[in-house]
Protein backbone atom coordinates (compact mmCIF):
# COMPACT_ATOMS: atom_id res chain seq x y z
CA UNK A 1 0.00 0.00 0.00
CA UNK A 2 1.19 3.36 -1.15
CA UNK A 3 1.69 5.62 2.02
CA UNK A 4 -0.65 8.27 0.35
CA UNK A 5 -3.20 5.17 0.47
CA UNK A 6 -3.26 4.98 4.41
CA UNK A 7 -5.60 6.28 6.18
CA UNK A 8 -5.13 8.69 8.80
CA UNK A 9 -6.11 7.52 12.29
CA UNK A 10 -7.46 10.72 14.70
CA UNK A 11 -8.43 10.25 18.04
CA UNK A 12 -11.94 9.85 18.62
CA UNK A 13 -13.16 13.05 20.21
CA UNK A 14 -16.43 13.30 22.20
CA UNK A 15 -18.95 16.04 21.10
CA UNK A 16 -18.58 18.93 22.89
CA UNK A 17 -21.40 21.04 24.39
CA UNK A 18 -21.97 23.86 22.71
CA UNK A 19 -24.84 25.79 24.71
CA UNK A 20 -27.04 24.25 27.60
CA UNK A 21 -30.91 26.15 28.28
CA UNK A 22 -31.25 26.05 32.14
CA UNK A 23 -35.31 26.61 32.48
CA UNK A 24 -34.26 27.48 36.98
CA UNK A 25 -31.05 29.00 36.74
CA UNK A 26 -31.36 28.87 40.37
CA UNK A 27 -30.54 25.38 40.44
CA UNK A 28 -26.52 26.39 39.98
CA UNK A 29 -26.11 27.67 43.57
CA UNK A 30 -26.37 23.81 44.34
CA UNK A 31 -23.91 22.60 42.35
CA UNK A 32 -20.13 22.08 43.45
CA UNK A 33 -17.60 24.91 42.84
CA UNK A 34 -15.32 22.21 40.80
CA UNK A 35 -17.71 22.18 38.23
CA UNK A 36 -16.22 22.36 34.54
CA UNK A 37 -18.61 25.52 33.38
CA UNK A 38 -20.70 28.53 34.77
CA UNK A 39 -23.50 30.13 33.34
CA UNK A 40 -23.34 33.80 33.22
CA UNK A 41 -26.79 35.08 34.74
CA UNK A 42 -27.79 38.32 33.71
CA UNK A 43 -27.58 41.35 36.74
CA UNK A 44 -30.69 41.98 37.44
CA UNK A 45 -31.26 39.06 39.32
CA UNK A 46 -27.81 39.81 41.33
CA UNK A 47 -30.14 40.92 44.53
CA UNK A 48 -31.56 37.51 44.32
CA UNK A 49 -30.19 35.32 47.46
CA UNK A 50 -31.16 32.12 49.09
CA UNK A 51 -28.95 31.96 51.40
CA UNK A 52 -29.56 31.62 55.36
CA UNK A 53 -28.87 32.67 58.70
CA UNK A 54 -26.41 35.78 57.02
CA UNK A 55 -25.87 39.19 59.24
CA UNK A 56 -25.56 41.68 56.65
CA UNK A 57 -24.38 45.45 57.41
CA UNK A 58 -23.98 48.23 55.30
CA UNK A 59 -20.54 49.09 53.91
CA UNK A 60 -18.26 51.07 51.27
CA UNK A 61 -15.20 49.57 49.83
CA UNK A 62 -11.96 51.54 50.67
CA UNK A 63 -9.60 49.70 48.61
CA UNK A 64 -9.83 46.47 46.21
CA UNK A 65 -7.01 44.31 46.73
CA UNK A 66 -5.55 40.97 44.59
CA UNK A 67 -7.32 37.77 44.74
CA UNK A 68 -11.14 39.26 44.87
CA UNK A 69 -9.73 40.63 48.10
CA UNK A 70 -11.61 43.73 49.67
CA UNK A 71 -10.79 46.29 52.95
CA UNK A 72 -14.33 47.19 53.34
CA UNK A 73 -15.67 50.12 56.11
CA UNK A 74 -18.70 49.03 58.43
CA UNK A 75 -19.50 50.33 61.61
CA UNK A 76 -16.66 52.40 61.91
CA UNK A 77 -14.53 49.09 61.70
CA UNK A 78 -12.48 48.05 58.69
CA UNK A 79 -13.04 44.32 57.29
CA UNK A 80 -11.01 42.35 55.05
CA UNK A 81 -13.54 40.85 53.07
CA UNK A 82 -13.94 38.59 50.10
CA UNK A 83 -16.75 38.58 47.44
CA UNK A 84 -19.40 35.96 47.28
CA UNK A 85 -19.53 33.19 44.82
CA UNK A 86 -22.94 34.06 43.68
CA UNK A 87 -21.69 37.65 42.24
CA UNK A 88 -19.10 35.94 40.38
CA UNK A 89 -21.54 34.16 37.98
CA UNK A 90 -23.38 36.96 36.69
CA UNK A 91 -22.29 38.97 33.30
CA UNK A 92 -21.08 42.56 34.47
CA UNK A 93 -21.59 44.76 31.64
CA UNK A 94 -17.91 46.67 33.33
CA UNK A 95 -14.33 44.44 33.66
CA UNK A 96 -14.36 44.27 37.36
CA UNK A 97 -17.73 43.15 39.69
CA UNK A 98 -17.03 45.91 42.45
CA UNK A 99 -15.31 49.26 42.58
CA UNK A 100 -13.73 51.66 45.04
CA UNK A 101 -16.51 53.93 46.32
CA UNK A 102 -19.35 50.78 46.00
CA UNK A 103 -21.70 50.88 48.81
CA UNK A 104 -22.09 46.82 49.58
CA UNK A 105 -24.03 44.54 51.74
CA UNK A 106 -21.66 42.73 53.86
CA UNK A 107 -22.23 39.22 55.32
CA UNK A 108 -20.17 39.29 58.86
CA UNK A 109 -21.03 35.67 59.84
CA UNK A 110 -19.01 34.57 57.13
CA UNK A 111 -15.12 33.73 57.56
CA UNK A 112 -13.93 35.78 56.09
CA UNK A 113 -16.52 38.32 55.83
CA UNK A 114 -18.53 38.34 52.44
CA UNK A 115 -19.53 40.88 49.98
CA UNK A 116 -23.07 39.48 49.61
CA UNK A 117 -25.02 42.82 47.75
CA UNK A 118 -23.49 45.70 45.56
CA UNK A 119 -26.02 48.61 46.35
CA UNK A 120 -26.97 50.79 43.57
CA UNK A 121 -24.57 53.32 42.34
CA UNK A 122 -24.84 56.95 42.10
CA UNK A 123 -22.99 57.18 39.11
CA UNK A 124 -19.47 55.77 38.01
CA UNK A 125 -16.01 57.33 36.70
CA UNK A 126 -15.25 55.32 33.72
CA UNK A 127 -12.44 54.71 31.12
CA UNK A 128 -11.60 52.58 28.27
CA UNK A 129 -9.33 50.61 26.48
CA UNK A 130 -8.56 51.64 23.29
CA UNK A 131 -9.08 48.23 21.45
CA UNK A 132 -11.71 47.62 19.00
CA UNK A 133 -14.05 45.15 21.70
CA UNK A 134 -14.00 48.07 24.39
CA UNK A 135 -14.75 46.89 28.10
CA UNK A 136 -15.48 49.79 30.79
CA UNK A 137 -13.22 49.96 33.44
CA UNK A 138 -14.94 51.72 36.85
CA UNK A 139 -12.37 53.70 38.34
CA UNK A 140 -14.48 54.91 41.05
CA UNK A 141 -18.28 54.87 41.64
CA UNK A 142 -20.50 57.14 44.01
CA UNK A 143 -18.36 60.10 44.27
CA UNK A 144 -18.93 64.13 44.56
CA UNK A 145 -16.45 65.67 41.91
CA UNK A 146 -13.43 64.81 39.54
CA UNK A 147 -10.41 66.71 40.25
CA UNK A 148 -9.10 67.10 37.03
CA UNK A 149 -5.25 67.43 37.58
CA UNK A 150 -2.61 69.25 35.00
CA UNK A 151 0.55 70.88 35.07
CA UNK A 152 1.71 74.07 33.93
CA UNK A 153 5.39 72.19 33.00
CA UNK A 154 7.05 69.30 34.40
CA UNK A 155 5.23 67.87 32.27
CA UNK A 156 3.91 70.42 29.87
CA UNK A 157 -0.04 71.31 30.05
CA UNK A 158 -2.23 69.48 27.89
CA UNK A 159 -5.21 71.32 27.68
CA UNK A 160 -6.52 68.44 24.88
CA UNK A 161 -5.97 65.71 27.83
CA UNK A 162 -8.04 68.10 30.17
CA UNK A 163 -10.88 67.83 27.21
CA UNK A 164 -10.94 64.11 27.50
CA UNK A 165 -11.26 64.21 31.58
CA UNK A 166 -14.08 66.54 31.46
CA UNK A 167 -16.06 64.53 28.68
CA UNK A 168 -15.32 61.56 30.80
CA UNK A 169 -16.99 63.18 34.01
CA UNK A 170 -19.45 64.91 31.93
CA UNK A 171 -20.93 61.62 30.65
CA UNK A 172 -20.82 60.41 33.89
CA UNK A 173 -22.82 63.27 35.22
CA UNK A 174 -20.06 64.16 37.80
CA UNK A 175 -19.21 67.62 38.66
CA UNK A 176 -15.39 68.78 37.29
CA UNK A 177 -13.00 70.96 38.35
CA UNK A 178 -9.76 71.87 36.89
CA UNK A 179 -6.48 72.77 38.84
CA UNK A 180 -3.53 73.47 37.15
CA UNK A 181 -0.30 72.68 39.39
CA UNK A 182 2.99 73.80 39.62
CA UNK A 183 2.35 77.35 38.79
CA UNK A 184 5.74 78.41 40.52
CA UNK A 185 7.35 77.05 37.54
CA UNK A 186 5.45 79.43 35.24
CA UNK A 187 7.28 82.55 34.82
CA UNK A 188 4.54 84.47 32.85
CA UNK A 189 1.62 84.50 33.98
CA UNK A 190 -0.35 85.98 31.49
CA UNK A 191 0.16 83.01 29.03
CA UNK A 192 -0.89 80.49 31.60
CA UNK A 193 -4.28 82.80 31.68
CA UNK A 194 -4.35 82.78 27.87
CA UNK A 195 -4.15 79.14 27.70
CA UNK A 196 -6.52 78.30 30.40
CA UNK A 197 -9.42 80.90 30.09
CA UNK A 198 -11.53 79.57 27.87
CA UNK A 199 -12.31 76.63 30.52
CA UNK A 200 -13.39 79.83 33.24
CA UNK A 201 -15.23 81.67 30.43
CA UNK A 202 -17.45 78.52 29.92
CA UNK A 203 -18.30 77.56 33.76
CA UNK A 204 -16.14 75.38 35.03
CA UNK A 205 -13.78 76.22 38.23
CA UNK A 206 -10.09 76.32 37.92
CA UNK A 207 -7.48 76.67 40.13
CA UNK A 208 -4.10 78.04 40.28
CA UNK A 209 -2.08 75.27 42.71
CA UNK A 210 1.56 75.09 43.84
CA UNK A 211 2.24 72.06 46.54
CA UNK A 212 5.96 73.89 46.96
CA UNK A 213 4.33 77.32 47.79
CA UNK A 214 0.98 76.43 49.17
CA UNK A 215 -0.80 78.94 46.36
CA UNK A 216 -4.49 78.07 46.11
CA UNK A 217 -4.14 75.05 48.20
CA UNK A 218 -6.59 76.82 50.72
CA UNK A 219 -9.39 77.50 47.95
CA UNK A 220 -9.10 73.57 47.14
CA UNK A 221 -9.56 72.39 50.46
CA UNK A 222 -12.30 74.35 50.64
CA UNK A 223 -13.96 72.86 48.01
CA UNK A 224 -13.03 69.39 48.93
CA UNK A 225 -14.98 69.39 52.48
CA UNK A 226 -17.42 67.29 53.35
CA UNK A 227 -17.33 65.95 49.35
CA UNK A 228 -16.18 62.89 47.94
CA UNK A 229 -13.22 63.94 45.24
CA UNK A 230 -11.56 62.16 43.05
CA UNK A 231 -7.89 63.07 41.55
CA UNK A 232 -7.27 62.25 38.18
CA UNK A 233 -5.00 63.65 35.84
CA UNK A 234 -1.98 62.44 34.19
CA UNK A 235 0.51 60.76 35.57
CA UNK A 236 3.66 63.68 37.11
CA UNK A 237 1.23 66.34 37.56
CA UNK A 238 1.65 66.77 41.80
CA UNK A 239 -1.27 64.92 42.28
CA UNK A 240 0.24 63.14 45.44
CA UNK A 241 2.06 65.88 46.38
CA UNK A 242 -1.36 68.48 46.58
CA UNK A 243 -2.84 65.67 48.67
CA UNK A 244 0.07 65.79 51.12
CA UNK A 245 0.53 69.23 51.20
CA UNK A 246 -3.80 69.14 52.20
CA UNK A 247 -3.44 66.04 54.71
CA UNK A 248 0.16 65.28 55.68
CA UNK A 249 -0.37 62.72 57.79
CA UNK A 250 -1.10 60.89 54.90
CA UNK A 251 2.49 60.84 53.39
CA UNK A 252 2.16 59.32 49.81
CA UNK A 253 4.82 58.49 48.23
CA UNK A 254 6.22 60.81 45.33
CA UNK A 255 8.67 60.97 42.41
CA UNK A 256 10.71 63.34 40.61
CA UNK A 257 9.37 64.04 36.70
CA UNK A 258 11.74 62.58 33.94
CA UNK A 259 13.96 65.57 32.29
CA UNK A 260 14.40 63.83 29.02
CA UNK A 261 10.64 63.36 28.00
CA UNK A 262 8.71 65.04 30.93
CA UNK A 263 7.25 61.77 31.63
CA UNK A 264 5.87 61.35 35.45
CA UNK A 265 6.31 57.75 37.27
CA UNK A 266 3.27 55.91 38.46
CA UNK A 267 3.61 56.73 42.27
CA UNK A 268 -0.04 56.19 43.08
CA UNK A 269 -0.54 51.98 42.18
CA UNK A 270 -4.08 51.50 42.60
CA UNK A 271 -7.41 53.71 43.30
CA UNK A 272 -8.07 53.82 46.98
CA UNK A 273 -10.58 55.74 49.31
CA UNK A 274 -8.89 57.62 52.40
CA UNK A 275 -11.20 59.62 54.55
CA UNK A 276 -10.12 63.30 55.14
CA UNK A 277 -9.84 64.56 58.56
CA UNK A 278 -11.68 67.67 57.62
CA UNK A 279 -15.13 65.48 56.27
CA UNK A 280 -15.43 63.87 52.52
CA UNK A 281 -13.01 61.60 51.24
CA UNK A 282 -10.30 61.21 48.95
CA UNK A 283 -10.51 58.82 45.50
CA UNK A 284 -6.52 58.67 44.57
CA UNK A 285 -6.80 56.97 41.67
CA UNK A 286 -3.30 55.85 39.26
CA UNK A 287 -2.42 58.32 36.64
CA UNK A 288 -3.60 58.06 32.98
CA UNK A 289 -1.59 58.65 30.23
CA UNK A 290 -3.90 58.43 27.60
CA UNK A 291 -7.71 58.64 28.32
CA UNK A 292 -10.19 56.95 25.94
CA UNK A 293 -13.70 57.00 25.67
CA UNK A 294 -16.42 54.61 24.54
CA UNK A 295 -16.84 54.65 21.09
CA UNK A 296 -20.77 54.50 21.34
CA UNK A 297 -20.60 57.64 23.19
CA UNK A 298 -19.65 59.24 20.17
CA UNK A 299 -23.25 61.02 19.13
CA UNK A 300 -22.88 62.50 22.84
CA UNK A 301 -19.80 64.29 22.71
CA UNK A 302 -20.61 67.75 20.35
CA UNK A 303 -22.94 68.46 23.51
CA UNK A 304 -20.85 67.03 26.56
CA UNK A 305 -17.51 68.92 25.03
CA UNK A 306 -16.62 71.60 27.13
CA UNK A 307 -18.28 74.56 26.23
CA UNK A 308 -20.51 73.03 23.74
CA UNK A 309 -23.76 72.04 25.88
CA UNK A 310 -25.26 75.81 26.16
CA UNK A 311 -24.49 75.95 22.32
CA UNK A 312 -25.86 72.23 20.84
CA UNK A 313 -29.37 73.33 21.52
CA UNK A 314 -29.17 76.37 19.11
CA UNK A 315 -28.09 74.39 16.37
CA UNK A 316 -30.67 73.93 13.51
CA UNK A 317 -29.97 69.78 13.39
CA UNK A 318 -30.47 68.02 16.42
CA UNK A 319 -27.78 65.54 15.65
CA UNK A 320 -25.11 68.60 14.23
CA UNK A 321 -21.70 67.08 14.60
CA UNK A 322 -20.58 70.97 14.42
CA UNK A 323 -18.49 70.03 11.79
CA UNK A 324 -19.92 70.69 8.26
CA UNK A 325 -23.98 71.10 9.13
CA UNK A 326 -25.44 74.69 7.94
CA UNK A 327 -26.55 76.98 10.72
CA UNK A 328 -24.57 75.15 13.31
CA UNK A 329 -24.02 77.24 16.66
CA UNK A 330 -20.81 76.20 17.29
CA UNK A 331 -18.90 77.15 13.96
CA UNK A 332 -20.69 80.19 14.57
CA UNK A 333 -19.29 80.94 17.71
CA UNK A 334 -15.81 79.47 16.01
CA UNK A 335 -16.06 82.01 13.50
CA UNK A 336 -16.87 84.94 15.90
CA UNK A 337 -13.50 84.23 18.04
CA UNK A 338 -15.67 82.69 21.17
CA UNK A 339 -14.42 79.56 20.92
CA UNK A 340 -10.46 79.32 20.32
CA UNK A 341 -9.23 77.80 17.17
CA UNK A 342 -7.44 74.90 19.15
CA UNK A 343 -10.08 74.28 21.37
CA UNK A 344 -12.13 73.46 18.34
CA UNK A 345 -9.21 71.60 16.32
CA UNK A 346 -9.46 69.31 20.18
CA UNK A 347 -12.42 68.80 20.18
CA UNK A 348 -12.39 67.19 16.02
CA UNK A 349 -9.54 65.28 17.21
CA UNK A 350 -11.87 63.73 19.56
CA UNK A 351 -14.69 62.88 17.63
CA UNK A 352 -12.07 61.25 14.88
CA UNK A 353 -10.84 58.71 17.85
CA UNK A 354 -14.37 57.20 18.42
Amino acid sequence: MKPKDKKILKPHRPARLKNTRLLDLEVLDELPDNIKFKAKRTPEKVAETYKKDMQLISGRILEIKSNYQYTIEADNKTFTATLSGRLKQFAFHSKSIVAVGDYVELDIVAEPPRIENILPRKNTLTRYLGSNFQRPTILAANIDQVIVTSSWRKPMIKPGLIDRYLCLAALDNIDAIIIINKVDLCEDREKLEETVSYYKNVGYTLLYTSALTGEGIDELYELLKNRDSVFSGQSGTGKSSIINRLEPSLNLPTAEVSDYNEKGKHTTTSTILIPWSFGGHLLDTPGIKTVNLAKDTKSQIPRVFPGFATLAPLCYFNDCTHTHEEHCAVLSALEEGKIPTNRYLSYVSLLNSL
